[in-house]
């Protein structure tokens, strides 16, 4: 695996804080730092990952509901206030 040296400038506050981090997990600065950009990345991934997959089940959501993916208020009570009656009214689309 190839390595790559990076150059961060950090601000006083910054600077504090990672120093604080480093010696409080027992790092020396590379090795914080690396600790830090792998949970970055790897949370930055897992959110991407989360928001395709719901992406994915809304598009397939509409896909399978059609357009407007929320029954009518009245449809869905009319529906509920019909049942067990001989006229009992088929479930809204989207219900």
């Amino acid at each position: 695996m190839a390595a790559k040296t990076v150059m961060l400038v950090l601000d006083d506050e910054l600077a504090q804080r990672f120093e604080r981090f480093a010696r409080e997990h027992g790092h020396d600065e590379a090795g914080a730092l690396d600790h830090a950009l792998r949970a970055f990345l790897d949370a930055e991934d897992k959110a991407r990952n989360a928001t395709e997959v719901m992406l994915a089940a809304a598009q397939e959501g509409e896909a399978t509901s059609g357009f407007g993916l929320a029954s009518h208020h009245d449809d869905i009570r009319r529906w509920l206030l019909s049942w067990g009656s001989e006229a009992e009214r088929k479930r809204p689309r989207s219900c």
